[in-house]
C-alpha cells in the first residue's frame, strides 16, 4: 500500500523518540509538479497510440527536448534524475527510425547485466505492439555459443550489450558483425557516470575502436548517453567517446516529497540501520537499506530474521555473488510486492526497474553526492512522499556531513575523472585497435603524430608493426584483446581456487590486496592467498569463512618525473612511485580491531604516474616544535585529511588515491605532502584535486578543525588502510601545516624553483 503523510510522520515520530540525540538533521524536501512539452515534429501515430497504451499521454520537457535533438543529429547526453523517464529519449527515436528503416540497427552498452534484463523486456513489449518481429537481443557473457551464433546469424534490430563483452567480442570479431556495423545508427551509452577511473579509461579506448570499425564500415551512428547528475556530463561523454555533445539537463518528472534524516549513532552504525529498517517495515513502508560490503548486507540481515522471524520470507538481501537467476528472482518479487524490504550493497544503485519503495536507508554515506542521490531516488517514484536515512559510519566524509548537513544540500555534484591519454592503457589498445582495422597516418579516430612516441615504442617491442610504406600499423597477434582487462591497469594476474580461475586482478592492487595470507573478496566469497607466482602471473587461494580482514603494511616513496603545473608551493605533474609490502594485519570484521601481525618478503614494484606535491619551509618543523607539535604527524594528518576529502569533488574512492609525506624531502630539502593517483600511468583524480585546491584544502581543514575529537579519529585524520598503521598523526600539527599551505598557495612561482 502506498503509505498516507500520518503513517511517515507517525515514523519520524518514532525515529526521533527511539534514536533521540542521535538524530542530527532532518529536512523536508517538498513535491515538483511535472513539466510538459512537445516534440517540434509530432510522434509517428502507431508510437502515440503505445505510449497511452502505457498511461503516457505527453512527454516530460526534457524527454521532448532530447527527442528534437537526437532528430536533428546531435549526439546528447541526457542527466536528469532517476525515475525520470530518460529510456524513453532514445527508445522512441530508435524505434521510429526502425519502422521507417528496418535495416536499422542500435547497439545499446549497460555496465550490468541486470539493466539490460529490465530494459529488454520493456523494450520487446514496445516493439510487438508496432509489428516489429526481431526488435531485441542480448549478448553478453550468459549467452551460450550457440545463442550468440543464432543471434549473428538473425541479426536483431537492437544489440543490448555491456563494455566487455564490445571489448572482447564484437569489436574483435567485427567481420562476423558486418551487416551490423553498416547499417549502425545509434549507440547508447546508459549510466554514463559508472565509467568512472581506469574502466572508464579503458572503455574511452572500446568506444574509440567501435568508432574506427564504424567508420571502415561506412556508417557514422550517434551516440546518445544518460547519466545520473554530475558535474561534468558533457566533458565525459566527449571523454569517453572523443565526440561533441549537446546536453539535456532540465528535468521535467514529476518527484514526491522527501522527509531525510541524518543520524548519527553513538553505538554501532550497522545495528542502528538494521533498527531504523526494521521500524520502517513494521509501519507498512516498502523499503531498501544499502551497505557498504557484502558481508555487512548478510549481518543486517540475519539480524533482522533473528530479531524478527516473520520478516524471513519477505525481506530478502541482495549483492553482486548471487546468481543471476536469483537476482532477477528478488527484483520480481520487489516490483510485484511480495517483498516488504531489500538490503542491499551497491548491487540496487543503477536503474533496474524494482517498482515504487518509501523509504530508504544508508548505511554509510555512499562516497559521492550523485551515488546518495542516485540510492535515495530508488523511493518515491510513484509521486508519494518518502523517507531518507542515511546513518553515518565513523568516517570522515560522514562525519563531516553529519556536522555540516547544511553543505550536504547545498554541494554541486562531483565530477567524474577518465584520461583517455594514460599512456598505460593506450598501449593497450593501440595493438587491439589495429589487429580490428590497421591504424593508418590518416586515422579517423586517433590523432597519429600525437601518440607517435606510443607506436614507435609498441614496434620496438614487436607489439605492432609497420607496413611497407611505414604508413600503417598492424598487430602480428591475431586477438590482442584477450590480454587486456578493461577493469584495471597493469599485468594481468589469474585469480584460482582448486585449479579452476575464479576472478582476476591487475597492476597495483596484486600486491596490497592478494599477498600470501591475504583475505581476497570475489562474489560475496572470502578466499585466502596461500600463493602469488609472480612470474606465471597466478594467484592461488583457499576458499575460507573467517571473521577477520587483512590490511597490508606498505612503505612507499616518491620521485618527481615532471612538474608540469605550480600554483605557489602547490605542484602537479609525472611521478614515480616505489612500493613495498612489508607484511599485514588481520583485523575484526565489524570493530577493526587489530588481531595480530605478520611479516611479508616481498619485492617491490614500481609505477609512474600522476600527483601533486606540497612543498614546505625547511623552518616549519622548528615553529611546530615550539607549540608542542610534531611535523612528521601534522604532514601525515594532513595527508590523510586530504585524500579523505577529495571524493567531494571527484567521484572516487580513497583506495584510488595513494599519498606519502616526508618530514625532509631529499630533492627539495624541505618537508613536502605527495597525494597521487593510484593507478599506472595517472587517471586524472589528482589532476581534478590541482584544479580545485583552495576548495579542497578548506574542506580539509573544516574537517579537521570541527572533529570533536582531541588527538584525532577516524572521522578526521584517520585512514583505516593506512600502510603505516597511522602512526605517526599529530591533528594540531595538521591544522597549523594547512594555514602555512593556504599562505603558501599565494606564493610567487618563482619562490619556489
Amino acid at each position: 500500500m502506498d503509505p498516507r503523510p500520518s503513517t511517515i510522520d507517525a515514523l519520524l515520530e518514532e525515529i526521533r523518540r527511539t534514536f533521540r540525540e542521535e538524530v542530527v538533521h532532518y529536512r523536508y524536501l517538498r513535491p515538483e509538479d511535472a513539466r510538459y512539452s512537445e516534440p517540434e515534429r509530432p510522434l509517428r501515430t502507431e508510437v502515440q497510440e503505445l505510449l497511452r497504451a502505457e498511461g503516457i499521454e505527453r512527454l516530460f520537457i526534457h524527454q521532448a527536448r532530447g527527442i528534437d535533438l537526437i532528430r536533428e543529429g546531435h549526439n546528447i547526453v541526457v542527466m536528469t534524475p532517476t525515475a525520470s523517464g530518460k529510456s524513453l529519449i532514445y527508445n522512441i527515436p530508435v524505434l521510429e527510425s526502425i519502422l521507417d528503416d528496418p535495416s536499422t540497427k542500435a547497439l545499446y552498452l549497460f555496465p550490468l547485466k541486470g539493466l539490460e534484463q529490465d530494459q529488454i523486456k520493456r523494450l520487446r513489449g514496445y516493439a510487438e505492439r508496432l509489428g516489429i518481429t526481431n526488435p531485441a537481443e542480448i549478448y553478453d557473457g550468459d549467452t551460450t555459443s550457440y545463442r550468440r551464433k543464432r543471434i549473428r546469424d538473425s541479426l536483431p534490430n537492437i544489440i543490448f550489450s555491456n563494455p566487455d563483452m564490445l571489448h572482447l567480442a564484437i569489436n574483435a570479431f567485427h567481420t562476423k558483425w558486418m551487416d551490423f556495423f553498416r547499417n549502425l545508427r545509434f549507440v547508447i551509452i546508459d549510466e554514463i557516470h559508472t565509467y568512472r577511473g581506469a574502466f572508464g579509461s579503458h572503455v574511452a579506448h572500446v568506444l574509440r575502436r567501435l568508432r574506427r570499425i564504424c567508420h571502415h564500415y561506412g556508417s557514422r551512428p550517434q551516440f546518445i548517453a544518460c547519466s545520473a547528475t554530475i558535474a561534468n556530463p558533457e566533458g565525459l561523454a566527449r571523454d569517453l567517446t572523443g565526440l561533441d555533445f549537446a546536453v539535456v539537463d532540465r528535468n521535467g518528472a514529476p518527484r514526491g516529497g522527501r522527509h531525510i534524516i541524518f543520524l548519527n549513532p553513538y553505538g554501532s552504525p550497522y545495528t542502528t540501520a538494521t533498527k531504523v529498517f526494521r521500524l520502517c517495515i513494521d509501519q507498512g513502508l516498502k523499503s531498501i537499506a544499502f551497505t557498504k560490503a557484502r558481508r555487512i548486507t548478510e549481518l543486517m540481515y540475519s539480524w533482522l530474521v533473528d530479531a524478527s522471524p516473520e520478516y524471513r520470507h519477505s525481506v530478502s538481501s541482495y549483492r553482486a555473488g548471487f546468481l543471476p537467476s536469483e537476482r532477477r528472482e528478488i527484483e520480481q518479487r520487489l516490483f510485484s510486492g511480495e517483498l516488504k524490504g531489500v538490503i542491499s550493497t551497491s548491487a540496487l544503485e543503477l536503474g533496474v526497474d524494482i517498482g515504487g519503495l518509501d523509504a530508504c536507508i544508508l548505511t554509510g554515506y555512499p562516497g559521492s553526492i550523485a551515488s546518495t542521490w542516485q540510492r535515495a531516488g530508488r523511493v518515491g517514484r510513484h509521486g508519494q512522499d518518502a523517507l531518507i536515512v542515511m546513518v553515518a559510519l565513523r568516517d570522515a566524509l560522514d562525519q563531516y556531513f553529519m556536522r555540516h548537513p547544511e553543505d550536504f544540500f547545498s554541494r554541486g555534484h562531483e565530477a567524474v575523472v577518465v584520461d583517455s591519454s594514460n599512456r598505460s592503457i593506450i598501449r593497450q589498445h593501440l595493438p587491439c585497435a589495429s589487429a580490428e582495422v590497421y591504424l593508418r597516418v590518416d586515422d579517423p579516430v586517433y590523432d597519429v603524430q600525437e601518440i607517435m612516441p606510443v607506436i614507435d615504442e609498441l614496434s620496438g617491442e614487436g607489439r605492432l608493426r609497420p607496413g611497407r610504406n611505414n604508413d600503417i600499423w598492424f598487430s602480428p597477434r591475431r586477438y590482442p584483446q584477450r590480454e587486456v582487462s578493461i577493469r584495471g591497469i597493469g599485468a594481468v594476474y589469474g585469480v584460482y581456487c582448486d585449479d579452476r580461475r575464479i576472478a582476476e586482478i591487475s597492476g597495483t592492487r596484486v600486491f596490497k590486496e592478494a599477498h600470501p595470507g591475504a583475505i581476497y573478496l570475489h562474489k560475496g566469497r572470502q578466499y585466502r592467498v596461500e600463493r602469488l607466482d609472480l612470474e606465471a602471473l597466478k594467484i592461488y587461494c583457499k576458499e575460507v569463512d573467517v571473521h577477520y580482514y587483512t590490511q597490508a603494511i606498505t612503505h612507499e616513496e616518491t620521485e618527481v618525473l615532471a612538474e608540469k603545473e605550480t600554483i605557489g608551493a602547490v605542484s602537479w605533474g609525472g611521478l614515480r612511485i616505489t612500493s613495498v609490502v612489508t607484511g599485514y594485519w588481520r583485523k575484526r570484521l565489524l570493530s577493526q580491531d587489530r588481531l595480530e601481525r605478520h611479516r611479508l618478503d616481498l619485492p617491490p614494484w614500481r609505477f609512474e604516474s600522476q600527483g601533486l606535491w606540497m612543498r614546505f619551509d625547511d623552518t616549519l618543523e622548528e615553529r611546530l616544535l615550539s607549540r608542542g607539535h610534531d611535523l612528521a604527524g601534522g604532514l601525515h594528518a594532513l595527508e590523510h585529511a586530504m585524500i579523505s576529502v577529495l571524493p567531494l569533488f571527484a567521484m572516487c574512492d580513497k583506495g584510488d588515491i595513494g599519498g606519502r609525506s616526508y618530514t625532509i624531502y631529499p630533492e627539495f630539502m624541505s618537508p613536502a605532502i605527495f597525494i597521487y593517483d593510484g593507478y599506472e600511468g595517472g587517471i586524472g583524480l589528482t589532476r581534478r584535486g590541482f584544479d580545485v585546491i583552495e576548495g579542497w584544502i578548506d574542506a580539509t581543514e573544516r574537517l579537521i578543525r570541527e572533529c570533536p575529537c582531541e588527538l584525532g579519529c577516524p572521522s578526521c585524520v584517520y585512514d583505516s588502510q593506512c600502510g603505516s598503521g597511522n602512526e605517526p598523526l599529530d591533528k594540531g600539527a595538521a591544522l597549523l601545516i594547512i594555514q602555512e599551505a593556504r599562505g603558501l598557495l599565494k606564493a610567487k612561482t618563482s619562490t619556489l624553483t
